[in-house]
C-alpha cells in the first residue's frame, strides 16, 4: 500500500506530528506555538533559541520556522531533515512511529503493546436510538510515564484501582450531527478515563483547558465523585475542587468527594448527611479567586471550615499541585489545624469602605502613584477613544508590549511598573490578526517578545465572564496594565446613553482594577459629530456615565499625514499643561508605532469647528482686541501676529486664525498690503511688509 501525505493527515495533524519529533527537543509535553527552542537542525545549542512552530495564516497546516538560520517548512520536512531520509521515507516512518496502521489491513499493531481491552457501553434501550450517547473505549495498562505522572501527585495505585482510573489507548463517539469520531493517544501522550458503570469522563493532561475533560455517556444528575468510597462515620472530611484533588487526599489516608465544579451547588440534604456522618466538614478549593470565593460562600452557607492551601510555586492553585511542587505532609497538617481552630464559616469578607482620618494618614506615602509618569495612574481605570484609524488599538497594544519587555519610557514619559507584565484584552481582532500586529511592533521596537505580555480573546465572551478570566488571571499572575479593546464590546446595556448602565460597567472592572493594584485601560470610540471638532470628554461615546467613572480620559487625534494628537481631556491629579496642550505624536505605518515629536500645541486650535469664529468671540469682544492691536496704527500683517501673541499670550496659529475672522467680520480691512482698523479714517502710508511676504 502506497501511503500519500493526504493519508497521514487524515489520522493525525500538523501539529501533532511536529509536536512527536520536537519532543526530544523541549521539556514540556506540548510545545506552544512561539514557544522558542533551539534549533534541532543544529549540532549545538543555540546560545538564543529562534526556532518555533507557528499554525500558517489561512489554513490549518502547523509550520516551522527558525528566524536565525531561516530554516523552515512543514511537518514532513521536518522529518525528511531530522531523519535525512526522502518524502517517501518519511511517510512510512510517521506510519510507523505514531501507529497509523496505513500500511496494514488488520489491526496488528507495528510495535509491542499490551493487548487492548474494549469496552463498548450501551446505556439502555432507549439511549440505544440515541447515537451520541454511545461511546467506546480501549484501555491500555499503566506504563513507567503513567506511574511518574500520578507519583509526583503523592496519588497511589491503590487509590487509582479503587477510583477505577483507567488508562486509555483511544475512544470513539459521535458527534452532535450523529458523525462518528476516534482520538487515539499518539506515542506517548497520556490520557485516562474516570470510568463509571454508564459512562466515563475522559481526562487528557496535557491538552488545552477546553479539550482536557469530555464526559461520554449519560452521567447521573447532581453525581459526587468519591461518594461510594465514603466510610459511614469519620472525624473528618474534604469538599475539594476536582478528581485528581480528591485522589491526592485519599492517598494521604483523607477522606474527600468533589461537586460538578467549584460553581455547582452542594444540595442542602447532601449537607446534612454529611453533618451526620463527620464530626468536620472543611471545604478546600484552589487558591485562584473564583476558588477562595465559593469556598466562603458554601462555608458561610452550611456552617462548615474552610482551608487555604499556602502560595505554591510556579502559579499552583489546588492540592495536587501543592503536592507536585513538594508541599510537605507536615505543613498541609499544620494549614489544617488551623481551619479546624478557626470560627466555622467566616463570613464572606467585604471591601471596608469607612475609615478614620488617622487610619488614612497611617497608610503612608501621599504621592500620587503613576504607572506612566505624570499621567497614567497605577491603578483604577482609563480610556483613550478616537475616532476610527487614528491607531487606538496599536497605542494601547504598544504600552502593553514595552511595559512586559522592561522599557523604561513610553512617547517620552517614564514607566514606573511593579510587575512589568500586563494582559491584553481582544474583542475585535482574532488570533491571526493580532499576531501579525504584535509582530510589526516587536520587530519595530527591535525586540523579542517576553511571556510578560499575555492575550485575552474574548469575541465570544460576555462580560461576567470576562470578569471571572481577568480575576482568575490576575490572582494567578499579577499585572500592572490590562487593556480592554474595546469598551463597546464588553458594555452590558443596551443605551449608551444610560449613565446608570456606563457606570455599572466601569464600576465592575474598576473593582478588579483597585483590588489588583493595576490600572485597566479601556479602548473606546468618540460620537461621529466631534469627528472635526477639538478635543473634549464630552465626545467621547457614553459621555458623562464613562468618563466621570474613569480616573484618566484620553482623546487620540489625526493631524496631517502620521500626525497623531495625544490629548488628555480628563486627567485626576494629571498636570494642568497636559490638559491645555495636545501632545504631537507620530505613527509610523510600517511599523505602528508611535513616537513622540517633543511638540505641544493648544487643545483648542485642535479641530475645525463650522462657524467658529461666531461661536468662540463675541463681536464687541473682538472689536476691543482689536482696539488693543492697532492703537490707532496700521500693522503689517506679522506686526499683528506678534501683538495679538504678546497682547493674549495666545499662540501665532491662534493669532493668524483670529486675523482671518476680523477680516470676516468686517472689522479690519486690507489696505496697500497692511491692515488697519475699517472705522480709521485718517491717511495711511503703505507699508513695506505684505502677507505673502512674511515666512511662518
Amino acid at each position: 500500500m502506497n501511503i500519500t501525505k493526504e493519508d497521514i493527515l487524515a489520522k493525525v495533524n500538523s501539529y501533532d506530528i511536529l509536536n512527536h519529533y520536537l519532543m526530544p527537543y523541549h521539556k514540556e509535553n506540548k510545545l506552544l506555538a512561539a514557544r522558542n527552542i533551539s534549533n534541532p537542525f543544529l549540532a549545538e545549542k543555540q546560545d538564543t533559541p529562534s526556532f518555533n512552530i507557528f499554525p500558517a495564516m489561512g489554513s490549518d497546516e502547523w509550520r516551522y520556522k527558525d528566524f536565525a538560520t531561516d530554516d523552515n517548512g512543514s511537518c514532513f520536512d521536518l522529518v525528511m531533515k531530522l531523519k535525512n531520509i526522502s518524502f517517501p521515507e518519511a511517510l512510512s516512518t510517521i506510519n510507523t512511529d505514531m501507529n497509523l496502521f496505513l500500511d496494514s489491513f488488520t489491526n496488528t499493531p507495528t510495535t509491542i503493546h499490551q493487548k487492548p481491552v474494549i469496552v463498548e457501553k450501551v446505556v439502555n434501550e432507549l439511549d440505544k436510538m440515541q447515537t451520541a450517547k454511545r461511546f467506546t473505549i480501549t484501555k491500555r495498562g499503566f506504563n513507567t510515564h503513567d506511574w511518574d505522572y500520578w507519583k509526583k501527585f503523592k496519588i497511589n495505585k491503590e487509590t487509582l484501582d479503587k477510583f477505577n482510573v483507567v488508562a486509555l489507548e483511544k475512544y470513539s463517539s459521535y458527534n452532535k450531527e450523529g458523525k462518528p469520531y476516534e482520538i487515539r493517544a499518539f506515542d506517548g501522550r497520556l490520557m485516562y478515563a474516570y470510568d463509571n458503570d454508564q459512562w466515563v469522563k475522559i481526562y487528557k493532561p496535557f491538552d488545552e483547558k477546553k479539550y482536557k475533560f469530555l464526559f461520554l455517556g449519560i452521567k447521573e444528575s447532581n453525581y459526587i465523585f468519591g461518594w461510594k468510597h465514603l466510610p459511614e462515620k469519620d472525624d473528618l472530611i474534604f469538599i475539594t475542587g476536582g478528581e485528581k484533588d480528591v485522589l491526592c487526599l485519599v492517598s494521604q489516608g483523607y477522606n474527600a468527594i468533589t461537586l460538578n465544579s467549584e460553581t455547582s451547588n452542594l444540595q442542602d440534604e447532601t449537607a446534612e448527611e454529611l453533618k451526620k456522618r463527620f464530626k468536620n466538614l472543611i471545604v478546600l478549593y484552589d487558591n485562584d479567586a473564583t476558588g477562595v470565593k465559593q469556598s466562603k460562600q458554601l462555608a458561610s452557607k452550611y456552617q462548615i471550615h474552610r482551608m487555604e492551601l499556602p502560595k505554591i510555586p510556579n502559579n499552583g492553585k489546588d492540592v495536587s499541585d501543592y503536592f507536585a511542587q513538594n508541599g510537605t505532609i507536615e505543613t498541609f497538617k499544620v494549614k489544617l489545624q488551623e481551619a479546624l481552630k478557626n470560627t466555622i464559616a467566616e463570613a464572606v469578607e467585604e471591601e471596608k469602605v469607612m475609615y478614620n482620618a488617622v487610619e488614612l494618614m497611617e497608610m503612608g506615602d501621599v504621592e500620587t502613584r503613576y504607572l506612566i509618569e505624570p499621567i497614567f495612574p497605577q491603578k483604577g481605570s482609563a480610556v483613550i477613544a478616537g475616532k476610527p484609524d487614528t491607531g487606538k488599538s496599536q497605542f494601547a497594544r504598544q504600552l502593553c508590549i514595552q511595559i512586559a519587555l522592561g522599557i523604561k519610557e513610553f512617547i517620552g514619559f517614564e514607566i514606573n511598573p511593579i510587575h512589568n507584565k500586563s494582559i491584553y484584552i481582544a474583542t475585535e481582532d482574532n488570533l491571526e490578526a493580532t499576531r501579525f500586529l504584535l509582530s510589526k511592533q516587536v520587530n519595530g521596537l527591535g525586540e523579542k517578545v517576553k511571556e510578560n505580555l499575555r492575550f485575552m480573546f474574548a469575541d465570544t465572551m460576555e462580560q461576567e465572564e470576562i470578569l471571572i478570566q481577568l480575576e482568575n488571571a490576575l490572582t494567578e499572575e499579577p499585572a500592572d496594565l490590562v487593556v480592554v479593546d474595546s469598551f463597546g464590546d464588553i458594555f452590558k446595556g443596551g443605551d449608551t446613553n444610560n449613565n446608570m448602565a456606563m457606570r455599572n460597567t466601569v464600576k465592575s472592572f474598576d473593582k478588579i482594577a483597585k483590588q489588583h493594584n493595576c490600572l485597566i485601560l479601556f479602548v473606546h470610540h468618540i460620537n461621529k459629530g466631534a469627528y472635526r471638532v477639538a478635543p473634549g470628554q464630552e465626545h467621547i461615546q457614553g459621555g458623562a456615565g464613562l468618563v466621570q467613572k474613569v480616573r484618566l480620559a484620553i482623546q487620540l487625534s489625526e493631524g496631517e499625514g502620521n500626525i497623531r494628537y495625544f490629548t488628555v481631556v480628563k486627567g485626576n491629579y494629571c498636570p494642568k499643561e497636559y490638559k491645555q496642550n495636545s501632545l504631537v505624536l507620530n505613527f509610523s505605518e510600517q511599523t505602528f508605532l508611535f513616537t513622540n515629536t517633543g511638540k505641544l500645541i493648544s487643545t483648542s486650535e485642535l479641530g475645525t469647528q463650522p462657524d467658529s469664529f461666531k461661536k468662540e468671540e463675541k463681536f464687541d469682544e473682538l472689536e476691543n482686541l482689536s482696539n488693543q492691536i492697532f492703537e490707532g496704527k496700521i500693522l503689517s500683517y506679522s506686526e499683528f501676529v506678534k501683538r495679538f501673541c504678546d497682547i493674549t499670550t495666545k499662540s501665532i496659529p491662534t493669532a493668524k486664525r483670529a486675523h482671518t475672522n476680523l477680516l470676516k467680520l468686517d472689522i479690519i480691512v486690507k489696505v496697500n498690503g497692511a491692515y488697519r482698523l475699517t472705522n480709521y479714517n485718517m491717511d495711511c502710508s503703505e507699508s513695506e511688509e505684505d502677507n505673502d511676504d512674511i515666512a511662518f
